[in-house]
């Protein structure tokens, strides 16, 4: 994976989470080692592939508390109201926004099509495994570490 795109997937992703959801992103250009992978948060998994000239999908891994942050962010709702299908929901929409921006910027054109986003609640989330993958990216919030996967 070249650096520019490994760039460019920083700074959008940045860019959509600071705007839409007014949380901060600061990229881990170096994913640290396993034993500092550990966590004990619980996490959503969400998914989105898309079709075009070159075809792909992205996983994005983000902390439950992270995601109760960008959902009461996003829906302007209660703290105490946020529901686990509003932050599924949420992660979605995350997903679709992030992954839709991207394409918007490597795919000009528009020749690309995104499919509907899913999202899950996962029982077991381990860090030191979704670093080994090779389209892995880091990132650092004030609410735990979000990661994303682009295969």
């Amino acid at each position: 994976m070249d650096g520019q795109f490994r760039s460019l997937i920083f700074q959008t992703f940045g860019e959509v989470f600071e705007t839409m959801f007014f949380t901060f992103l600061e990229p881990v250009d170096e994913i640290p080692g396993p034993e500092a992978l550990v966590c004990d948060d619980t996490y959503i998994r969400a998914d989105i592939a898309y079709q075009g000239p070159q075809s792909g999908r992205f996983t994005i891994y983000l902390p439950k508390r992270l995601a109760h942050n960008v959902t009461m962010n996003f829906l302007g709702a209660d703290e105490a109201a946020i529901s686990d299908e509003q932050m599924l929901d949420t992660a979605k929409e995350a997903t679709n926004m992030a992954v839709g921006s991207l394409l918007g910027k490597i795919d000009p054109a528009g020749e690309s099509k995104l499919n509907i986003p899913e999202a899950m609640i996962l029982d077991h989330f381990a860090g030191a495994e979704v670093a080994k993958e090779p389209g892995a990216f880091l990132f650092d919030t004030d609410y735990g570490r979000l990661w994303v996967v682009f295969n």
